[in-house]
C-alpha cells in the first residue's frame, strides 16, 4: 500500500519541476513552468493556450468554445504560468487556477473552485552530490520583480537561516545537501517551500515568492498562509508592509506610522501627532530613515497623516529600543524605511482618491536594467477638509476668571478659529543594476506642510466699548532629501553598500497677536504682540556599510559614517526683540563594529556591538558599546534581551508654551548649556509561540541624562537681552515599563491586543524640586486590533485606551516693569505637569471591497463620537481702559466622529 501512495505521489509531482528545482511551494498550487519570453496581440486565447502547450509543455483544461471568444494581448516575460494567465485574464469573466496535478484551468468568475493544498512535492530523489554547501541568490516578487529585503529563509528542518539584505541578496551557508528544501518567507507573502537538487544553481539563484491576493477569484486554497506582521525575531522590533496597514481605518490616508502606533510600547495618546513616542522617547529621539537619509520632521496636516506616502514604500522596521550599532544619532528608536524599486516586469499605474486628497504612483522599465518608481500626494478642500476645517475654526465658549489678576468677577468669551491648510509630497526612485552584482539607485523625496490655525475672540465689554482680538498663527514645514547608492555583492560573503546624503528640515511660525478697541466716539486702538519663529536644518551625509559572513554561524558587519549639520534657529518677540538667535554647524565621524554569532544549532544569538562618534563642537569621542541575545528555550520559548548605550547631538529642544501647548525646535549640542544627550538602553523579554498565536513581552528601563528644556519663565527681564543659562535647563529622566502582546498571525481573522504599562519621569531642579511626570507620560494604553477577511471583502476594528496625559496649567499672574519702565505681564504656572487631561479612547472601523483593479474603502474614525482633549489652551485679556486682566481657558479637541471614503485603482 506504502509503495502504490508512493508511485501516485510520484506521478502527480511534474518530473521536469523536479529536476529543473524550480519546484512548486507546500503551501501554493504551482504548474511548476515559467514561461521566459512569448508576446500574444490581440490572439485568441485558445491560440495562446495551444501554442504554450506546444512550447512549454503547460497543460490546460479550459472549455474550448468558451476561451475562443477572447482575444488576449499580453507579453509572458519569465514568469510562472499560472501568474502570468491570472494578469493576462484580468478585465476579462475568466479566471485561472491550479489543480494539486499541476494543472491550469480556465474557467468563468462565477464558478466556485474549491482545490486541496498542492501535494507536498517529494525531494530529489537521486543521490546527493554536493553536501555542506552554499547558496547565494535574490528573493524578488514574482509578479513585478522587485527585492524583497529582510526576507527570512531557512533549510527546512533546522535552525539555520539568514535574513537578505536591503538588495534581497542571501546567501546560506553549510546547506547538508543538494536534496534539501528551503523554507522561505516574507510578510504579506505566501510561505514557499523551495526544493534542491543537484542541478540547482549555487550563485545568482533567484526565487520568487507570490503576495497574498487580496482577490480570492472564488478560488479557495487550503493550507495557505500569510503572515501579518513580524514582532519577536529580534528585540524590540516590528515589521510592517503597507498592504496591510491598507486594511486598517484611517483618517483620509492609510499610513504605516499610525500603524505602528497600534503597537504596544508605542503612544496613541498624542493623537494629533503620526510621530512615534517609544518607550518614553519623544519623536525627535527617533532616528528615522528613508531610503537611507535623515527625515526629521514626519507630520502632515495637524499630525493626522505622516510625511511619507504609503504607496511607494516597500517595507518599514522599528526597532523600539537595543538597536544594532550600524544606528546611531539618537537615544530612543529607529525606523528604517525601504521604497520600492519600480516594477521590472511591466509599467503599472495606481491612483487614490478619498475625501482628504489625491494620490499617483507610477512604476515600470526603462530598460532591462533601469526601472522607476514616481508618487505624488496632496490633500483638496473636500469633505473630510471641511470637516477638519469646521472642528477647529467652531465657537468654543471658555470660562473666564480673575486666575489671580485682581478681578473678583466671571466673564465669557466666545473664541472663533479659523484653520485652512494644504501638505504635498513627492517621490522619486531611479534603479540602474549594470550587472548581477551591482545596484545603484537614486531616491528623492519632498514635502510641505502650511497651516493657519488663526482665531479671534469677541470682547463683550458692553458700555461704551465694544473690541475684538485676533491671533495670527500660520505655519509653514516641510522636508527636503535625496539619496544616492551603491551596493555591490562582491562575493558570496561580502557586501557593501555606500550611500551620499542630503537632508533639509525647515519651519515657520508666525504667532502674533492684535487687540482691536473700537470706542463710541469712532476712535480705535490696536496694540500687537506675540512671536516669531524660524528654524532651518540641513544635512549632508556619507556612509558606508559592510558585511562579511565569516561563516554560517558568524555575520560580521562594520562601517563608517560622516555627517555636516548646519541648523539656524531664530526666536523673536513683537517683531522687535529676538530673544534666541542660533546659528550653528558640526562635523559627526562615526565608526562601528559588530558581530552575530549563533551557537548551539541557532539556539543562542549574540549580537555585541561597538560604535565611536567624534563630535567636533565638543572636541569629545563617544563610546557606545552594545550586546543584544535571543535563546531559543524550547521551540516555542525564546527569551530575549539587550542593553546599549545612546547619544544624541543634534537635539530638538521641548520649549514650554503653556499658553498654546508646548513647541520645539532643532539645535545642536554643545559643551555648556546644551550638553549632548544620552540614555542607557536595558531590555528583557520573551516570547511563546504555538500554532497561529504569538505571546511576546519585553520589560524595559531606561536612564536619560543631560535632557533638556527651553523656557522663559525664569528670565523675565527680556529687554536687557538674555544669556542661554536663563532660558535652557538640563536635568535627567527616567522610563520603565512592560509592553504585552498577544497575536494572532494566520488565517482569516487576524488581529492583536496591546498592553503598555509604562512610567515616565524628568527631574529639572529649575522646574520643580522634586521629580515631575514627562509631558508623554501615559501610565496605561491599551490597543486591540481585529482584521478579517471575507472574501473580496477586509473589515477591521481598532479600540484604543490611554490615560491622562500630564500638563501645566496657569494659575494666576503679574506685572513687571522693565529697566525702560514699561511693563509686561507674566503668568504664574502650576507645579509642572501637576494636573492631568481626562483618558482618552476611540473606536475606528473600516470595511474594503476588492475588485480586479483596485478597491473602495469606507472608515470610521472615532465611531460613538468621544470628545478627547488635545491641550488646553490659556490666553490673557487686557481690557485698556481699566487694565484688568482676564484669563481664557479652552479645551481644544482632538477629531469626533469622522467618515473617510476611499477608492483605489490599479492598471494591473
Amino acid at each position: 500500500m506504502r509503495k502504490i501512495l508512493l508511485l501516485i505521489t510520484m506521478v502527480i509531482c511534474s518530473v521536469s519541476v523536479v529536476c529543473t528545482g524550480q519546484q512548486m511551494p507546500t503551501s501554493v498550487n504551482t504548474t511548476g513552468i515559467t514561461i521566459k519570453d512569448e508576446f500574444y496581440n490581440n490572439t485568441s486565447l485558445h491560440e495562446i493556450c495551444q501554442d504554450l502547450e506546444k512550447k512549454t509543455g503547460l497543460k490546460v483544461d479550459a472549455d474550448l468554445t468558451l476561451i475562443a471568444k477572447y482575444r488576449i494581448s499580453y507579453w509572458f516575460q519569465n514568469i510562472k504560468a499560472e501568474i502570468g494567465f491570472k494578469d493576462a485574464l484580468k478585465g476579462t469573466d475568466l479566471k485561472a487556477y491550479v489543480d494539486e496535478n499541476s494543472i491550469l484551468h480556465i474557467v468563468p468568475k462565477t464558478q466556485k473552485v474549491v482545490i486541496a493544498k498542492a501535494v507536498t512535492q517529494m525531494a530529489y530523489r537521486g543521490k546527493a552530490e554536493k553536501t555542506n554547501f552554499s547558496i547565494s541568490g535574490k528573493i524578488v516578487d514574482a509578479k513585478t520583480g522587485e527585492s524583497l529585503a529582510f526576507t527570512s529563509i531557512s533549510v527546512k528542518g533546522r535552525k539555520t537561516g539568514v535574513q537578505t539584505n536591503v538588495d534581497g541578496l542571501f546567501t546560506l551557508q553549510k546547506i547538508p545537501s543538494d536534496t534539501s528544501a528551503l523554507v522561505i518567507s516574507y510578510i504579506g507573502y505566501k510561505t514557499l517551500t523551495y526544493y534542491l537538487n543537484p542541478q540547482t544553481p549555487t550563485t545568482n539563484l533567484k526565487i520568487e515568492l507570490e503576495a497574498d491576493n487580496e482577490i480570492l477569484d472564488e478560488v479557495v486554497v487550503s493550507g495557505e498562509k500569510t503572515e501579518v506582521m513580524k514582532v519577536n525575531e529580534t528585540v524590540g522590533m516590528f515589521m510592517m508592509t503597507p498592504k496591510n496597514i491598507a486594511k486598517l481605518p484611517n483618517v483620509g490616508e492609510k499610513d504605516i506610522f499610525r500603524g505602528f502606533q497600534l503597537m504596544p510600547g508605542i503612544s496613541a495618546a498624542n493623537q494629533s501627532s503620526s510621530g512615534l513616542y517609544v518607550r518614553g522617547g519623544t519623536p525627535d529621539q527617533n532616528l528615522v530613515l528613508y531610503d537611507g537619509f535623515t527625515v526629521y520632521y514626519v507630520d502632515h496636516l495637524y499630525g493626522f497623516f505622516s510625511a511619507f506616502n504609503s504607496n511607494p514604500i516597500k517595507d518599514v522596521r522599528l526597532f523600539k529600543g537595543g538597536f544594532e550599532a550600524k544606528y546611531g544619532g539618537r537615544v530612543s528608536s529607529v525606523v528604517d524605511i525601504t521604497s520600492k524599486d519600480g516594477n521590472q516586469k511591466e509599467f503599472n499605474a495606481t491612483a487614490d482618491v478619498s475625501l482628504l486628497s489625491a494620490n499617483i504612483l507610477a512604476e515600470g522599465p526603462i530598460s532591462k536594467k533601469i526601472t522607476f518608481v514616481v508618487a505624488a500626494r496632496h490633500s483638496w478642500a473636500g469633505p473630510l477638509y471641511n470637516k477638519i476645517f469646521n472642528t477647529f475654526k467652531s465657537q468654543q465658549t471658555a470660562n473666564s476668571s480673575n486666575g489671580g489678576f485682581g478681578g473678583q468677577f466671571a466673564r465669557r468669551f466666545q473664541s472663533g478659529q479659523t484653520v485652512s491648510s494644504y501638505f504635498y509630497d513627492l517621490n522619486g526612485k531611479v534603479t540602474f543594476r549594470p550587472t548581477q552584482k551591482d545596484n545603484l539607485t537614486l531616491s528623492i523625496y519632498n514635502g510641505e506642510d502650511f497651516l493657519d490655525n488663526s482665531q479671534n475672540l469677541s470682547l463683550p465689554f458692553g458700555g461704551t466699548r465694544s473690541g475684538g482680538f485676533n491671533n495670527t498663527d500660520v505655519s509653514n514645514w516641510g522636508n527636503t532629501g535625496a539619496s544616492f547608492k551603491w551596493s555591490r555583492q562582491w562575493s558570496e560573503k561580502f557586501y557593501t553598500n555606500t550611500l551620499m546624503s542630503f537632508s533639509n528640515y525647515y519651519s515657520k511660525r508666525d504667532n502674533t497677536n492684535q487687540n482691536s478697541i473700537t470706542r463710541t466716539d469712532g476712535t480705535t486702538q490696536n496694540i500687537k504682540f506675540g512671536s516669531l519663529e524660524s528654524n532651518d536644518l540641513k544635512d549632508i551625509s556619507f556612509k558606508s556599510d559592510f558585511e562579511y559572513r565569516a561563516s554560517a554561524h558568524n555575520l560580521i558587519e562594520f562601517g563608517v559614517q560622516a555627517s555636516h549639520l548646519q541648523i539656524q534657529y531664530s526666536y523673536s518677540q513683537n517683531d522687535t526683540t529676538e530673544v534666541l538667535g542660533k546659528n550653528d554647524k558640526s562635523n559627526t565621524l562615526a565608526a562601528y563594529l559588530q558581530d552575530e554569532i549563533k551557537f548551539g544549532d541557532n539556539k543562542l544569538v549574540l549580537k555585541p556591538s561597538m560604535r565611536v562618534t567624534y563630535y567636533d563642537i565638543t572636541k569629545k569621542n563617544y563610546y557606545e558599546p552594545r550586546i543584544s541575545a535571543t535563546f531559543a528555550l524550547t521551540k516555542k520559548i525564546q527569551l530575549k534581551g539587550a542593553i546599549g548605550q545612546y547619544y544624541q547631538f543634534a537635539k530638538q529642544v521641548e520649549r514650554e508654551d503653556i499658553s498654546n501647548g508646548s513647541r520645539s525646535f532643532w539645535l545642536l549640542a554643545n559643551d555648556s548649556y546644551l550638553p549632548v544627550t544620552s540614555s542607557t538602553h536595558y531590555i528583557v523579554g520573551g516570547s511563546y509561540e504555538i500554532d497561529d498565536y504569538v505571546f511576546d513581552v519585553e520589560a524595559y528601563y531606561k536612564d536619560i541624562q543631560n535632557d533638556t528644556r527651553y523656557t522663559l519663565r525664569f528670565a523675565p527681564q527680556i529687554g536687557r537681552g538674555l544669556v542661554a543659562d536663563e532660558t535652557f535647563f538640563t536635568g535627567t529622566g527616567k522610563v520603565k515599563g512592560i509592553d504585552f502582546l498577544l497575536q494572532k498571525k494566520f488565517g482569516d481573522y487576524t488581529g492583536w491586543i496591546g498592553y503598555t504599562l509604562a512610567q515616565s519621569d524628568k527631574n529639572i531642579a529649575q522646574f520643580s524640586a522634586t521629580t515631575f511626570p514627562s509631558n508623554f507620560d501615559v501610565r496605561h494604553e491599551f490597543k486591540s486590533v481585529n482584521m478579517y477577511k471575507m472574501g473580496r471583502w477586509d473589515f477591521s476594528l481598532t479600540w484604543i485606551y490611554a490615560s491622562g496625559k500630564p500638563y501645566t496649567s496657569i494659575t494666576g499672574g503679574y506685572v513687571i516693569k522693565l529697566l525702560d519702565g514699561t511693563e509686561k505681564d507674566f503668568t504664574s504656572p502650576s507645579t509642572t505637569n501637576a494636573n492631568r487631561l481626562p483618558a482618552s479612547h476611540r473606536m475606528d472601523i473600516a470595511a474594503t471591497y476588492n475588485f480586479v483593479h483596485g478597491s473602495i474603502g469606507l472608515s470610521v474614525f472615532n465611531v460613538y463620537g468621544r470628545s478627547n482633549v488635545w491641550y488646553k489652551k490659556f490666553q490673557t485679556i487686557t481690557d485698556t481702559e481699566t487694565n484688568e486682566k482676564y484669563l481664557s481657558v479652552t479645551d481644544v479637541n482632538y477629531l469626533g466622529f469622522t467618515p473617510n471614503l476611499t477608492f483605489t485603482y490599479r492598471l494591473k
